[in-house]
């Protein structure tokens, strides 16, 4: 059996960030965000980069010091033991595998504008058959190693830079101001409200198309010199995309022809279900002119081409994240043996045979990108809870790159991630909550009848909660059912008393937002109303980070320590 393989360079590692921001999200996001926002979708891409770089610059010292394949679940194994990791690692599974899904759905449903037979409310039998090759795609672009697949994102990397920003160029060309009527400074919140910008952020796919910044991280272990490349890759891919994107928005508002979309003009809403929903770029250039013809022509291709880029990324991403798991401990070691070409096959053909198992109740791009969106930030939580522990902890080890004002930065990660699931909405919240307390249930390995039994009741629970259109009672009384059962997971369980200590404080996060989120304007009876509910999370989560930093293990998990620190502070960290 051999190793991972240190075989990508420092622009590889940032075109692999590169190929997972500019997927499908370019492509589709600019409609929803308008959906959600009007034009002051504009205002969310840049408010969304911005918060994805405060969640960037914490893994970024972190991931320098310590670079290892599927990072973002394996650093809060090494602070906080099984629990947490187990939790980030089951929940980052289904975010990895639904993304997987997004893509090769997103390649098939642009294609359905010249092919209807693809797509008809969904994915037809010929959409499915299409997707599933897609996925073969994918699994073979991992196969042959990740040498490969670093200079195929390299060189895919100018192609997807190149195509969005000549589209918004030419968008420019068609510019209608009249649609920018709901903008400064009459109205700064178009007609979705500040809600709306707020919720456009995690729900339209602005997020989703942000999140593609941690590859690098995923594939730090392979890097060459991933001490010096990694937060290079981060910060640069967030900040080239956050331009892109804010001036394809631009474009996109500005060129939106009411009568192509079939809607009354300021209609913003019904862009959703409008005739330009399942291709919104392709359909902004239906004019006859032999221009139009020749870009539709080169974006039918990149319709294709970016999410199959992204999706062929993201497949080896989630090959990595079964990979990390299984050193975890959470899974058989099978799931870690590497093949002679450096990859882990069996994660990778397990990774690509749940991609298609999702893809059968999948039923659009905009109904599943706020689910996997979600399932991602609720990893990105622990981001600067770590970075705090790591500082305390261990304040002489190597910091490659040394973050300034971390102190600040650290919480402030925290606090940008707990907004983000906040503002996702209680019903998408909902779903997240109860598949982590099923993976806790799993996890604890109750006596096997207990566990059934578990499963069932929170299962029930679920289906008469949403039957009930979450009524109050019904939703109260389950959410503190699902609490308990949490909780006696960890009460119960076999891990040792310091780990179970250090592993509470997510389940206290996970429900406190879930119950703050159902109360506020994202929720269901919206007693605490904007701003007043802003300053109740940020409180919150200042205090759920600090709680995550006391409750850290007493002795962290760092594989290789004395690699990455000097020998005294090793020593002394081994006399402890």
């Amino acid at each position: 059996m051999t190793g991972l393989r240190r075989d990508l360079s420092r622009w590889e590692l940032t075109y692999l960030s590169l190929g997972g921001i500019i997927g499908s999200g370019w492509l589709f996001a600019p409609l929803a965000a308008a959906a959600y926002a009007g034009p002051s979708s504009i205002f969310a891409w840049i408010l969304g980069g911005l918060m994805m770089l405060i969640i960037a610059f914490s893994y970024a010292e972190v991931s320098s010091s310590i670079p290892a394949s599927g990072g973002i679940v394996r650093y809060p194994h090494m602070t906080h033991g099984r629990l947490v990791g187990f939790t980030m690692s089951w929940i980052y599974l289904i975010s990895a595998v639904s993304t997987v899904a997004i893509e090769a759905v997103a390649a098939t449903t642009y294609l359905s504008h010249f092919f209807p037979s693809l797509y008809d409310n969904g994915l037809s039998t010929s959409g499915i058959v299409l997707t599933y090759v897609l996925l073969v795609v994918f699994f073979l672009a991992n196969y042959f190693g990740v040498k490969l697949l670093g200079r195929v994102s390299h060189g895919l990397g100018w192609w997807k830079l190149l195509i969005p920003t000549i589209t918004s160029i030419l968008l420019f060309l068609d510019f209608n101001q009249s649609n920018f009527a709901y903008i400064l400074p009459n109205n700064l919140a178009g007609p979705g409200g500040i809600d709306g910008i707020l919720f456009a952020i995690p729900s339209s796919g602005i997020i989703f198309s942000y999140l593609g910044f941690r590859q690098a991280i995923e594939y730090g272990g392979e890097g060459r010199n991933p001490q010096r490349d990694i937060p290079f890759a981060l910060v640069s891919s967030i900040a080239i995309a956050m331009l892109i994107f804010t001036m394809l928005q631009l474009g996109f508002i500005g060129a939106l022809n009411w009568n192509v979309a079939g809607l009354p003009y300021g209609d913003w809403s019904g862009l959703l279900t409008s005739s330009i929903s399942d291709s919104p770029i392709i359909s902004l250039f239906q004019e006859a002119s032999i221009l139009s013809y020749v870009w539709v022509s080169i974006l039918a291709f990149d319709a294709v081409f970016s999410p199959s880029g992204t999706g062929i990324i993201y497949t080896g991403t989630t090959a990595r994240t079964f990979y990390a798991s299984a050193v975890n401990g959470y899974l058989p070691s099978v799931f870690s043996r590497v093949n002679f070409r450096g990859i882990p096959s069996i994660s990778l053909i397990v990774s690509v045979i749940a991609a298609a198992l999702f893809l059968l109740p999948i039923p659009s791009w905009y109904s599943i990108v706020s689910i996997s969106t979600l399932a991602t930030v609720l990893t990105y939580v622990t981001g600067g809870i770590v970075l705090h522990v790591f500082r305390n902890k261990l304040p002489q080890m190597s910091r490659p790159y040394s973050l300034r004002g971390w102190k600040i930065i650290a919480p402030l990660s925290t606090i940008v991630a707990g907004l983000l699931i906040y503002w996702s909405g209680f019903t998408t919240l909902f779903y997240i909550t109860v598949a982590s307390i099923l993976g806790l249930s799993i996890f604890a390995m109750y006596p096997r009848i207990i566990t059934v039994a578990s499963i069932v009741v929170e299962l029930l629970g679920a289906y008469f909660t949403v039957q009930s259109g979450f009524n109050i009672v019904f939703t109260s009384i389950y959410l503190t059912l699902i609490t308990f059962i949490a909780i006696l997971s960890v009460k119960i369980s076999k891990l040792p008393t310091d780990e179970k200590r250090a592993g509470y404080w997510i389940i206290f996060l996970i429900m406190l937002l879930t119950g703050l989120s159902y109360v506020g304007p994202f929720g269901i009876i919206d007693v605490i109303t904007f701003p007043y509910d802003i300053p109740l999370v940020i409180f919150a989560m200042l205090g759920l980070h600090f709680m995550g930093v006391r409750l850290s293990k007493y002795r962290l998990e760092i594989p290789n320590y004395t690699s990455i620190t000097n020998s005294s502070e090793a020593r002394n960290y081994e006399d402890n």
